[in-house]
């Protein structure tokens, strides 16, 4: 029962591809990207080259040829009836069965005749079916293939009883220990000796001349099938070490599918109406089982194993049509490595199939797989489905790649203006990015990210991508920061779309030489290009240091008229945001916005900048956004108290505290001091504001004319956090102007001995600029004698009531008044004339308790 073969050929390692995900981003990231050049859900495809992709009479000629040029025999199953639907279902209950599975593993049979026994036992009153699984089981699980002898070429008796005594054999083995087990149950069987497209086909150049595998042929109920055990029970890995793996589509697989790898030397066992040759069995391509499962259907080339360059084209094209649910990918390799860029797979829905591009760059002989998988979602590997070869036998004069890209980049309908035809891009000898233009419908967005192919690391700063709505297309800048390979990728999503961004396309980029300092890119959104703003400083990075003795880090920006601009300080590590450290304002002077960002620790930080048109009543969004590097900054830290924009518009200038976002307060005070320069028609005034509500005559603002500032004063009535909050002006503005927010201070009052209220001020105070030397408390005690002094300009008479008697007063000189009151039962109240006025106006009011 020896097997003819002179060779015993085990199958090859069955190649499996895990699915790569594409990265999926809020932001620009954005995670690593794995290589992935395919798919209808994950398709590849280089820049659109008009060449290829818009070549349909190509493609329409070689359907059309695939349909005409048939110079070979039709396969067809010579027993039509052989696999019946019951014979189907049979077949699958046997192999699903996980009762005849534990049971044949816990044998441990001592001799053929015991494991002949446990057969009979477990198969009694069985299928046939049943009983074939039962050997086919056994033999896959407990026979290794003999490695050693199939490579020494010193093959060891392959008898049935040799081949159970070591558990080891080569295809005779399987097959002779399979017959022998159907001889003793009564089985119908036979050994096929034949030709195999297993281990080392691929290199072979020659046609064979002696068998080099065996199998088997059994009969059930009239019908005759295929069994074949020894690729049923694993494949060689290229280690050349076997690799035990139930296959279950070997057992009892289709002869029409059989044919494409095994070829009986006596053509009946191939079961086929009508049988082929040695010339066509060789031009076959070398099928994988998944491709018949995955119900694949190879259109061109047509049956061929082989495929050549289109003509005039640097190129191959494979055409192949899958059932919806299926994903394609594929490679091409020479000399067992794989070509990078070297090949594309497209989804062409007007002829529902797939293109699959192959672009050799040297002369050899280049091996095509086409990977396939069932299922629409990421989880799951690619099984190899079919083998081509490309032989290139001459150089080829405009060779071209291709980058990566997934299927969204059809589906968004996304089209590459340049770089054409390559997936690698150097930046050499002094160069410091590289640029790829996109073209896309007006509904989708596109983001960038640059990573390191080493360590999959993506690199800050590595990227700048935005819509140039002049050219009306996308510029994708990629910038390395140091010598090396990385990966460009660029993700897409449509704007409608509530969802994460996902890898439509990656470059590969080589960086040599690049000059330093490297440059880098600061974080930017749509918006930022949509509202034609530009940095002024710092140029070509995205990074800013702070160190050493450094308060903070200053960023220049230019903008339309109409825009405004925000700003907002977040730490990196929990992206809590530092209050008090950003001041952003517009120069009027320099006509740029200064974007001022000063770090509270040392650490790294988001600047952040956020804009709108003034003409819009939404919030403001992110437009950009840079890192800081703060080291060895000097404390106490700077903080910026709250401004907005007419505090520089009036050029306002904060002379106490200085550099502090809070005012400061003492223990022992009943309040707190806030000293401003301002021109000299510009009106301030402020509010205490404590729980949201703000506090009566518990603020005083007069001017300061020995120091020519305005003096800001704040009674807290309670402990705890408060805002204080300053108003300007100008004395210009037309009547009933209000005065504008301009600046605020936070105050936190940790303890409260004394309180007081100030005097109720009137307009004409501030406008004068008049100012109180003494009392500042606002409340007066009824019956006592107060000492009064005032700094009144320019009055033409000053009048004083108690207890709403005028009460004269002769005592203002030089613009001062300084008496003494002796304080009734109501209000003390100050007035000034002025000018050609004929009437007094009030001054400040004093209460009285």
């Amino acid at each position: 029962m020896g097997c003819k073969c002179n060779r015993v050929t085990p199958i090859t390692e069955p190649i499996e591809v895990k699915d790569p995900v594409p990265v999926k981003d809020n932001e620009p990231v954005i995670s690593t990207i794995p290589y992935r050049n395919d798919s209808r859900s994950k398709s590849t495809s280089s820049s659109n080259n008009e060449e290829i992709i818009d070549d349909d009479r190509l493609i329409d000629s070689l359907i059309q040829a695939s349909r005409v040029n048939r110079n070979f025999i039709e396969i067809e199953i010579a027993d039509s009836k052989a696999f019946n639907k019951s014979f189907i279902q049979q077949r699958q209950q046997a192999i699903d069965n996980h009762s005849y599975r534990s049971t044949i593993d816990s044998w441990r049979p001592n001799s053929l005749q015991q494991l002949v026994n446990m057969i009979q036992s477990l198969s009694n009153n069985q299928s046939l079916i049943d009983c074939h699984w039962i050997i086919f089981y056994w033999i896959t699980c407990n026979i290794a293939y003999d490695t050693v002898s199939y490579f020494s070429k010193n093959y060891q008796n392959q008898s049935a009883e040799n081949v159970f005594r070591t558990k080891q054999g080569v295809c005779a083995g399987y097959a002779n220990i399979y017959k022998y087990l159907c001889d003793q149950l009564n089985l119908k069987c036979e050994i096929v000796s034949g030709y195999s497209k297993g281990y080392g086909f691929d290199s072979r150049e020659d046609v064979p001349t002696d068998t080099d595998h065996a199998w088997n042929a059994i009969e059930i109920d009239g019908h005759w099938y295929l069994m074949e055990s020894t690729w049923g029970a694993g494949h060689l890995t290229d280690e050349k070490v076997f690799q035990r793996q139930l296959n279950t589509y070997y057992f009892f697989p289709r002869p029409n599918e059989m044919i494409y790898h095994h070829l009986p030397e006596n053509d009946k066992w191939q079961l086929l109406r009508i049988p082929i040759q040695m010339k066509q069995y060789l031009q076959m391509p070398k099928i994988h089982p998944s491709y018949f499962q995955l119900e694949l259907n190879l259109i061109s080339p047509y049956n061929q194993a082989s495929i050549d360059l289109l003509p005039q084209k640097s190129y191959a094209l494979v055409l192949i049509r899958a059932p919806s649910d299926v994903q394609l990918m594929a490679s091409l390799k020479l000399h067992e490595k794989d070509i990078e860029g070297g090949h594309q797979v497209e989804f062409d829905t007007k002829r529902q199939l797939y293109r699959c591009y192959f672009a050799p760059n040297i002369i050899g002989k280049y091996k095509v797989t086409i990977f396939g998988k069932r299922g629409n979602t990421d989880v799951g590997s690619y099984s190899a489905a079919v083998d081509l070869i490309l032989d290139v036998q001459q150089k080829i004069k405009n060779p071209i790649s291709y980058p990566k890209t997934w299927a969204k980049f059809f589906d968004l309908n996304l089209n590459i203006i340049s770089p054409k035809n390559t997936h690698l891009i150097n930046i050499h000898n002094g160069m410091t990015h590289a640029e790829f233009l996109i073209q896309t419908p007006d509904d989708v967005e596109l983001l960038g990210r640059l990573v390191h192919i080493d360590n999959e690391e993506k690199i800050k700063g590595g990227d700048e991508v935005f819509y140039d709505r002049h050219k009306k297309l996308w510029r994708c800048r990629f910038a390395s920061n140091a010598d090396g390979i990385y990966d460009a990728q660029i993700s897409a999503k449509k704007k409608s779309d509530s969802g994460l961004y996902t890898c439509v396309v990656s470059f590969k980029i080589d960086a040599k030489n690049i000059p330093t300092p490297t440059l880098s890119y600061p974080e930017t959104w749509a918006k930022f290009f949509d509202l034609n703003l530009n940095i002024i400083s710092p140029k070509n990075t995205h990074l800013i240091n702070v160190h050493n003795g450094m308060t903070h880090a200053e960023i220049l920006i230019q903008t339309p008229d109409e825009v405004a601009l925000l700003g907002s300080l977040v730490h990196t590590n929990d992206r809590e945001k530092i209050k008090g450290a950003d001041e952003v304002f517009y120069d009027r002077h320099k006509k740029l916005w200064r974007c001022k960002f000063a770090p509270n620790v040392n650490g790294i930080f988001d600047a952040q900048i956020l804009a709108k048109k003034k003409s819009d009543s939404g919030t403001y969004t992110s437009v950009v956004s840079f890192k800081i590097d703060a080291k060895n900054i000097p404390t106490p830290t700077l903080s910026y108290p709250k401004t907005w924009q007419i505090f520089y518009d009036l050029d306002l200038k904060i002379e106490a505290p200085k550099n502090r976002a809070a005012a400061i307060w003492s223990n022992k005070a009943s309040y707190s001091e806030i000293r401003m320069s301002a021109p000299d028609d510009v009106i301030l005034s402020c509010t205490l504001e404590y729980n949201g509500r703000n506090e009566q005559d518990c603020t005083l603002e007069q001017f300061d004319h020995n120091k020519q500032q305005w003096q800001l004063l704040f009674a807290p009535q309670h402990t705890g956090h408060h805002k204080l909050t300053i108003f300007a002006k100008r004395q210009s503005d037309y009547a009933g102007a209000s005065s504008k927010s301009a600046v605020q201070f936070d105050l936190n009052v940790t303890k409260l001995q004394q309180k007081i209220k100030f005097p109720t001020l009137f307009e004409q105070f501030s406008t004068k600029k008049c100012q109180i030397y003494e009392p500042i408390n606002g409340v007066l005690k009824s019956g006592t004698i107060v000492p009064v002094k005032c700094y009144i300009p320019g009055a033409k008479d000053i009048g004083l009531q108690v207890d709403s008697k005028w009460v004269e007063t002769n005592e203002y000189e030089n613009s001062i008044l300084k008496t003494n009151v002796a304080v009734g039962l109501k209000d003390v109240t100050i007035y000034a004339k002025y000018g050609q006025d004929t009437t007094y106006n009030g001054l400040i009011k004093y209460s009285v308790e």
